[in-house]
């Protein structure tokens, strides 16, 4: 719902969705390319869903964000199922709706990049391996059928689980490996005295290793073979250098970064996590129990702390753990459960008063920020409703916090469910008003419109300082494979160059002096120019014999011609 109401945020939804749109329009759907040239950065499975979508449905932004919308819905039936066999219907229906309205996973099920598409594959590979975990119950059984049932019920479930990690490896590579084999460590570790159970997990790796083989492998030897030197570059440069060089991109964030992350996207439910690990309730957990907890919390712990102790740093990368906090909060509380648990004559220890009704408070917290993240942050200073929706937000928590005071903790649950819901489409609404405001994020949808309308043939297109990645999608009957635009100042790090032989490959179109750009400007031929912010006053004081005119200034993008 609302897919469609905002432009592409640029880089990653124009970057992502250019290359899939290349993949439909050339119909390559091997090598991923951007701007007609390779771009390697990333396995192709995100690629492909919304290629596949743009080929069922058009290129749009609607269709662009399809893809994302139901690995989100994915991501939430594996949190569902995965609840569901841990502690029943009423924990799992809890679990779906922590993690729905969790602020970071339902704007990442809205934004176009890799996250939630590996999230939903860890969750789903973890349920897999859960179920067949759970299988081996039986091994001790005395009839040799059931157990031999047993055997076979786990080994399909480990190829399921193997299944899951090849999604998750052709959507963002080994850390899709690393964080489910790092829960399942942990559980291997508690039950290490139980060698049945080793060694049928040995016996079922064997049988997935096979499947992941099949499944996950053949597009990177086929790239590898398509693209000379695509091997040193994504192996070695790629997971090699992301992990250890992230200030090249920018994404060099202290360790504490994930803390403030995790504390603002698991709003209205952070509070929450204060009481997450308690001894007292470990204690009280049946030993199935303790096995569930033990994986979820590795899952989310160290998905946490690898991110954290990693150089390089983006607000989703820590995505892939909200799953397992969901169905941790829904459990640590029991919501949803109707009586004890089986094996224990005690509630767990309960969270105060005050942090439930602060729970309930909570969604009014990015009612008040966001505006006033788009008043000081963006300097958007054009747009009445921010002071009428801060002043109204404030108003309504003042109001709120005082009628919560009587309410029981499942009332207070309810209501966060509600105005979290409420306060989503509220944001999901308002960004369009904003959206060309949000500096090197905003929308390239203008722009696009601009240059599709005024630009003809024998015209010449400038690309100045920066990249626009998802430009072509909104020209592109302007940009196309044999009408190039000429590259000028773009940093020879950074797209589309970073990729080896790319500027080999654009030839004479990359301008590497600013003088020949000059010279075009000053010519007969119209030019247009695409540039970063005040590019234009910079060439109207050195183009003495050129008469720039501005078509059109979106944020912080330009749009001028020398006629």
């Amino acid at each position: 719902m609302l897919l469609g109401t905002r432009g592409l945020n640029e880089p990653d939804e124009g970057r992502y969705g250019e290359i899939a749109r290349e993949m439909v329009q050339t119909g390559d759907w091997l090598v991923p390319h951007i701007w007609y040239v390779p771009h390697l950065d990333k396995p192709p499975i995100t690629y492909w869903c919304v290629a596949l979508s743009f080929k069922l449905f058009g290129v749009s932004e609607w269709s662009l964000r399809l893809p994302l919308a139901l690995a989100g819905l994915s991501g939430a039936w594996a949190t569902w199922l995965l609840a569901l066999s841990i502690a029943g219907r009423g924990s799992a229906r809890w679990s779906v709706l922590i993690l729905s309205v969790s602020i970071l996973y339902v704007a990442m099920a809205r934004m176009l990049t890799t996250d939630i598409f590996l999230t939903q594959f860890v969750a789903w590979s973890l349920y897999f391996f859960w179920r067949g975990w759970r299988c081996l119950d039986a091994l001790t059984d005395d009839d040799e059928y059931v157990r031999g049932g047993a055997g076979k019920r786990f080994i399909g479930w480990q190829a399921a689980m193997w299944a899951a990690l090849s999604g998750g490896f052709l959507t963002k590579g080994p850390i899709a490996l690393a964080i489910p084999l790092a829960a399942v460590a942990g559980l291997l570790w508690f039950r290490r005295r139980d060698s049945t159970r080793r060694n049928m997990l040995i016996l079922g790796t064997a049988v997935g290793l096979s499947v992941f083989v099949l499944l996950a492998l053949p597009w990177y030897l086929m790239v590898f073979k398509a693209e000379p030197g695509s091997y040193r570059f994504m192996v070695v440069d790629q997971v090699i250098g992301h992990a250890t060089g992230g200030g090249a991109k920018n994404r060099a964030k202290p360790f504490f970064f994930f803390f403030g992350i995790l504390a603002i996207g698991f709003l209205p439910w952070t509070l929450l996590l204060g009481w997450l690990w308690r001894r007292t309730h470990w204690r009280l957990l049946s030993p199935v129990r303790k096995e569930a907890w033990l994986m979820l919390s590795v899952w989310a712990i160290f998905t946490f702390t690898l991110f954290s102790i990693n150089s390089s740093k983006l607000p989703a990368y820590i995505l892939p753990m909200f799953p397992a906090l969901a169905i941790l909060v829904a459990l640590r509380w029991r919501l949803g459960e109707e009586s004890k648990d089986a094996e224990s004559d005690s509630d767990p220890p309960a969270a105060p008063a005050w942090a439930w009704r602060a729970v309930a408070s909570a969604s009014f917290i990015p009612m008040i920020a966001m505006p006033l993240i788009y008043r000081f942050a963006f300097r958007v200073d054009d747009q009445n409703w921010i002071w009428i929706q801060v002043g109204l937000a404030t108003a309504a928590l003042a109001v709120f916090a005082v009628l919560c005071r009587a309410w029981n903790p499942d009332r207070c649950r309810r209501w966060a469910v509600g105005l979290g819901v409420f306060q989503l489409f509220l944001l999901i609404a308002l960004v369009p008003t904003v959206e060309t405001r949000l500096k090197s994020n905003q929308t390239l949808r203008e722009i696009g419109a601009a240059l599709t309308r005024d630009y003809r043939p024998g015209d010449a297109l400038i690309i100045w300082n920066r990249l626009p990645q998802g430009l072509p999608i909104y020209a592109s009957t302007v940009i196309t494979p044999t009408n190039q635009p000429y590259l000028a100042q773009l940093p020879q790090h950074r797209m589309p160059f970073e990729y080896p032989g790319n500027a080999e490959r654009f030839g004479d179109r990359v301008i590497t002096n600013r003088a020949d750009v000059t010279r075009m400007l000053e010519s007969d031929q119209r030019v247009f120019v695409v540039g970063w912010a005040n590019g234009m006053a910079g060439f109207q004081l050195n183009a003495t014999n050129a008469h720039l005119r501005m078509i059109l200034r979106s944020g912080v993008w330009e749009l001028y011609t020398n006629q």
